[in-house]
């Protein structure tokens, strides 16, 4: 199968690898795949590049999503492709001239953020002074409203969670269907000398949270957790980046935590695997949550997990892998937290059922197996 697949960025640490190693099993099982973005450039795939003119992504992410779709009807012949899968709903708008089947991944459910973003939103101050919005509600209630509308475009659409499905399917013609995202969890081990390390910096019972400091991850909850349990003999781990890093910095401090909790900032790769295999929980107190790989890289590394109630986490994570929080109740994560650290044997079978659970459900194999009878599917109906 020809596969022609749609994404914007050019490869980087933080947003692509999810990307990438799904279009590479994709690859591995012998598909042909050609990438087309604005870079012409994704690792070791031909791609196309597209030149498109671009907006200030924020508050005009819709427009250039548009204007990227656009770009690519203008620039690539659909006969040599036997199928479009694009990374954004909003790109499909001007392809539906194309008689190939035309599929896209919803990685975001726009409606929950928009719920939840503030009314006058988020901002950063760039040299010092001048500020940038990050987050704007009225940006993200567009970017709902556009999404919601290009997804009438696609033959096919693929949903990170039953939940989001759901709700949005009564809205399109396409064929909708719920994958997972997947990892290789082989990837996901570190040498016990460098754990030990860790430890010994640290200390032996570390509670984390790693993902983007943002809004939608709640990390508030997750620092006040911290506060409830000052004199627990634990250290609390943040890793990551994002609008909200700043006050995260500075609640620290206010709440004189510094010895309580370390902020890490960004981290790599070999980074984020030493620290996963070196925590003896894993915290993701997300206010809502399309799906999280953090989540199964932790699972991965055998770790149990605490997760909010909500999307993805909750068909993710069961009693047998982990604790579910009501979200936003910080009195469940505080309890539970408690329990993990004070039940050392039941945490590790928490996390050995979950490392169990990613390699038969949620390794890259499965999960591009289920894309390509998807992908048959839409292609013999069409």
């Amino acid at each position: 199968m020809k596969i022609l697949y749609l994404i914007r960025e050019d490869f980087n640490e933080i947003v692509s690898p999810a990307y990438y190693e799904l279009i590479q099993e994709l690859k591995n099982q012998g598909h042909k795949i050609t990438v087309a973005n604005l870079s012409g450039k994704f690792l070791d795939f031909k791609c196309i590049k597209i030149k498109q003119f671009k907006f200030i992504d924020y508050p005009f992410g819709f427009i250039n999503r548009y204007l990227f779709g656009k770009a690519v009807f203008n620039s690539v012949n659909p006969e040599k492709f036997d199928l479009v899968l694009s990374s954004m709903a909003e790109t499909l708008f001007f392809l539906h001239k194309w008689k190939i089947p035309k599929t896209a991944v919803i990685h975001d459910n726009f409606s929950e953020r928009a719920e939840f973003t503030p009314l006058i939103g988020n901002f950063i101050f760039k040299a010092g002074f001048i500020p940038v919005p990050t987050q704007l509600k009225f940006a993200v209630l567009i970017d709902s409203f556009f999404q919601k509308y290009s997804m009438k475009k696609a033959d096919g659409l693929i949903f990170l969670n039953k939940e989001e499905k759901e709700k949005e399917e009564k809205n399109t013609k396409a064929k909708c269907v719920v994958i997972h995202n997947g990892i290789y969890p082989e990837k996901f081990t570190a040498d016990n000398s460098r754990i030990n390390e860790l430890k010994e910096k640290y200390g032996k019972k570390i509670v984390l949270f790693m993902a983007r400091i943002e809004l939608q991850k709640n990390p508030f909850l997750f620092l006040e957790a911290a506060e409830k349990l000052r004199e627990k003999n634990c250290l609390f781990l943040m890793a990551g980046k994002g609008p909200l890093q700043k006050k995260v910095i500075n609640f620290i401090r206010e709440k004189n935590l510094s010895d309580k909790v370390k902020f890490l900032g960004w981290v790599n790769e070999k980074e984020k695997i030493l620290l996963l295999n070196s925590c003896s929980v894993y915290v993701l107190p997300s206010l809502f949550e399309p799906v999280s790989v953090s989540t199964l890289e932790a699972m991965a590394c055998k770790k149990p997990v605490i997760v909010s109630d909500t999307g993805g986490l909750k068909e993710i994570v069961d009693d047998s892998t982990g604790i579910k929080i009501s979200s936003g109740s910080l009195d469940e994560l505080v309890k539970a937290i408690n329990f993990l650290l004070d039940n050392p044997k039941k945490a590790d079978e928490l996390g050995l059922n979950g490392f169990n659970k990613i390699k038969k459900e949620f390794s890259w194999k499965t999960i591009a197996e289920q894309y390509n009878n998807f992908f048959k599917g839409l292609i013999n109906e069409k």
